[in-house]
């Protein structure tokens, strides 16, 4: 359940980089407002899956140990995830 807002984020970096392709066809400045958006969603959804899986990672103690307060919120871990 926790990992479909990770896979959102790959899809859009996905859609991002489909974004990256199709400004190559276009003309001088569609293809550089194109080839900035694309690179934009690209980082954007690459380091939102990144802090995504650090999250999950760190709050629910998911492989790199167990800590009593979840990093990015602040809050006391559940006791399942």
């Amino acid at each position: 359940m926790m990992g479909h807002g990770v896979a959102v984020l790959l899809v859009s970096a996905a859609a991002g980089y489909w974004v990256l392709g199709q400004s190559e066809h276009q003309k001088a400045g569609v293809k550089k407002l194109g080839q900035y958006l694309g690179v934009a969603i690209i980082l954007v959804s690459v380091i939102g899956a990144a802090c995504k899986i650090y999250s999950i990672v760190t709050c629910y103690g998911g492989g790199m140990g167990k800590a009593a307060v979840c990093p990015m919120t602040g809050k006391p871990l559940p006791s399942t995830p």
